[in-house]
């Protein structure tokens, strides 16, 4: 398999290309592509695609485009290419499961199946801000949720009185985030339980300042070293995935296609998303991914959206499970806020997904989240409880297509609703939601008995 190093040497000898010149041909090859592979959103498009050879064919897709074109360097702006047979070499070599944390908090997330029976890998939160007076007793919350199998670190504006701005006060701040996580889940009574650093920035400094078998990253976490947008990946990241890979961890990638960037529509977008853990492999060597395809004005948090882009979505998983080893994700992001009927309907829809276009299901998030408002530990442990009903009812897709449709109606193309923070909707020292979250979620769950789900 292509090493690290001779990445690093591409990614500095590789074609000279000016950033916007990269931006611009990405749209004429995704359409290229797009028609070459008769990829095409179905006019009325259902929330799970059935067609597995569209799935086949975007994979090819995907797999041209990487032999044709590559990643673009932001840091050098050179363009890092590889061949055919090592693409090939390097799909064989993705592990399909991936061991993480020690002791009794041992866990091993894996790759599941279309429409698979066994249950989903979980990640129930963060990746989301926090002001670091909540960090530990949040952290220690969302550790309590049994099926957790890792959390993800935040981000903060701030530590110690201090703005976090410049590298010495990043590494300090990163630092601080493994060390809160580390006690967090200490507190929660799994010292074993396996973190994943959220990178404070893109520095190698900042990344590997977390290194701390005591109070910070061990052998056994992970972190975050994603691929951007429009295929495009970075030196100082590259150089921290070179340390941790000697080190000793698990990478994760966070990034997928995105309806209205410069891949263009949804033809272009789930290329996108299937290329994107595969370079992350190659270039970082990022073992788990959450992907799929988003759209612009979603992840905006200005409207929520149904139909092309869950069809999409569900592409990129089946195309990756189907002809590789990949372990996946579905991000499960609303554009609606916390403690509201619709954010929690929100959820329940990729919570229903996920299981039967063979995805684990990753940190429930507002899209778009405000300062200490991003998410609570109701909505992880609901989405469990939705993936487990679903995986119970043995729905096929075809199922889940009509029960999502009724689910949805008269969702699509709303305004998000606004919502609360979690001090005012969840008590930290309790464990429990407020009664009004309880009862939303009361609420959403009768809905779902009345469209065939049975809850444990």
């Amino acid at each position: 398999m292509i090493s690290l190093l001779e990445v690093a040497e591409r990614a500095r000898s590789g074609l000279k290309m000016n950033e916007r010149e990269w931006d611009l041909q990405l749209f004429k090859k995704m359409q290229g592509l797009s028609k070459e592979f008769k990829l095409k959103c179905p006019v009325d498009s259902e929330f799970l695609n059935t067609d597995d050879d569209a799935a086949d064919r975007a994979f090819e897709a995907a797999l041209k485009f990487i032999v044709e074109t590559g990643v673009y360097c932001i840091s050098t702006n050179r363009v890092v290419r590889f061949t055919e047979d090592e693409v090939r070499d390097a799909l064989r070599q993705v592990p399909r499961e991936v061991p993480m944390g020690e002791g009794r908090d041992k866990r091993v997330f894996k790759q599941r199946r279309i429409e698979g029976r066994e249950p989903l890998n979980i990640v129930p939160g963060h990746h989301a801000p926090f002001t670091e007076d909540l960090a530990p007793l949040v952290v220690k919350n969302f550790a309590q949720i049994a099926r957790s199998d890792f959390i993800e670190g935040f981000n903060f504006p701030f530590t110690d009185g201090r703005e976090v701005y410049g590298m010495p006060l990043e590494a300090y701040a990163s630092r601080r985030e493994a060390a809160w996580m580390r006690e967090g889940v200490r507190k929660a009574g799994r010292p074993g339980m396996a973190i994943v650093l959220y990178p404070i920035s893109p520095r190698a400094s900042t990344l590997i300042s977390a290194i701390d078998p005591d109070c910070g990253l061990r052998r056994t976490d992970g972190v975050l070293l994603s691929i951007l947008p429009d295929v495009k990946m970075e030196y100082d990241l590259l150089t921290a995935a070179m340390v941790f890979n000697d080190y000793g961890f698990f990478g994760v990638n966070g990034s997928f296609g995105m309806i209205g960037g410069f891949c263009g529509g949804p033809e272009g977008a789930i290329i996108e998303g299937i290329v994107k853990p595969i370079i992350a492999f190659m270039v970082y060597r990022d073992m788990i991914h959450y992907t799929g395809v988003e759209h612009l004005a979603f992840v905006s948090g200005e409207t929520i959206m149904y139909g092309a882009v869950d069809w999409a979505r569900s592409v990129v998983f089946e195309a990756l499970v189907r002809n590789t080893n990949s372990v996946v994700m579905l991000w499960n992001i609303t554009c609606s806020e916390l403690c509201t009927e619709v954010g929690l309907i929100e959820s329940v829809v990729r919570s229903i997904e996920a299981p039967l276009c063979g995805a684990n299901l990753y940190a429930p998030r507002v899209s778009r989240p405000r300062m200490n408002a991003g998410q609570t530990p109701l909505e992880p442990e609901f989405m469990i409880e939705v993936s487990d009903a679903v995986i119970r009812a043995k729905l096929s897709r075809v199922e889940a297509n009509r029960m999502l449709r009724k689910l949805t109606v008269g969702l699509n193309g709303k305004p998000p609703v606004p919502g609360k923070t979690i001090q005012a909707c969840y008590d930290l020292v309790r464990h429990q939601p407020s009664l009004e979250y309880q009862q939303i979620r009361e609420r959403v769950r009768k809905r779902l008995i009345g469209l065939g789900l049975e809850f444990a």
